[in-house]
């Protein structure tokens, strides 16, 4: 019963942060109509909360790099990062007025955000399932080592396939080395089954691994099983290297467009109190 407890509470957890992020936009709603019927150009105000929310936001990738000043926990800022990210989302429609840019640099700040957004998004999807999913596996391998885990299983399996040609028995372990192992240990492979943890591609290889189990020696049968237990651990890296990888790749997609949606924002800022002063 106490996993239940946990997950009730976890749920509980997520409902009241939502709840909060609500609150905090009905009530920036509220003081952006008060902007309105008190004939105040209200654009003013939701884009600097919008600016402010970004930057907020921001000091998730601070936190990360600064360890020692007391910025309070990385999980703590990553959960205002997640449902301050979603009440920022209601701000940028509000801002936008529900409507398509009409010109350059408006469609340049749309697209941005838009990509910023969607990216995010995906990013707290992957973080969820991702590093689960990994620890399932077993210990976590750092994913510069893992080409050079792959290149010591790809050495050991090559050697195998060599004694099986010096004991003469070059019908089996050797000849299915040379038409799927090689192939198989040379890189990662099955990047997208990995993904979404398809164990198809390895019970393929081992069930032609087994198809040629009753033609080998006691001997031939224990390199076999060596040989089997290197293509599981290749197959434990190959995955270990998908989902790291795109943990990585979505970094790519999100970062580098926040700092040129701040930088082009504040081109967007400087240009508006210019115009309103002309």
């Amino acid at each position: 019963m106490a996993w239940l407890s946990k997950i009730v509470l976890r749920r509980a957890f997520v409902l009241v942060n939502l709840a909060v992020a609500c609150l905090g936009f009905a009530l920036f709603f509220l003081a952006n109509v008060r902007y309105d019927t008190a004939l105040r150009d209200s654009q003013y105000f939701n884009g600097w909360m919008l600016l402010s929310c970004i930057a907020v936001m921001m000091v998730l990738t601070i936190r990360k790099r600064v360890v020692i000043l007391p910025f309070g926990r990385v999980r703590r800022w990553l959960l205002i990062h997640y449902y301050l990210g979603f009440a920022t989302v209601a701000i940028f429609l509000v801002h936008t007025r529900f409507e398509l840019p009409n010109s350059p640099l408006e469609w340049l700040l749309w697209c941005l955000f838009v990509l910023v957004a969607v990216s995010g998004l995906f990013g707290a999807l992957i973080s969820k399932i991702m590093p689960p999913r990994l620890e399932a596996r077993g210990e976590r391998i750092l994913f510069e080592r893992i080409p050079v885990f792959r290149n010591q299983l790809a050495s050991e399996a090559q050697a195998l396939a060599r004694d099986s040609v010096r004991d003469g028995d070059t019908a089996s372990i050797a000849k299915l080395y040379v038409d799927i192992l090689a192939n198989f240990f040379a890189g990662p492979r099955n990047m997208l089954a990995h993904l979404h943890s398809s164990n198809v591609p390895l019970a393929r290889i081992l069930s032609e691994l087994h198809s040629v189990e009753r033609y080998l020696d006691d001997a031939g049968k224990q390199r076999l099983s060596k040989m089997r237990e290197l293509v599981e651990a290749k197959n434990n890296l190959d995955i270990q290297y998908a989902n790291t990888l795109l943990m990585r790749i979505w970094l790519f997609f999100h970062i580098p467009p926040t700092y040129a949606l701040l930088v082009f924002a504040a081109v967007h800022v400087v240009l508006a109190y210019a115009f309103s002063a002309g």
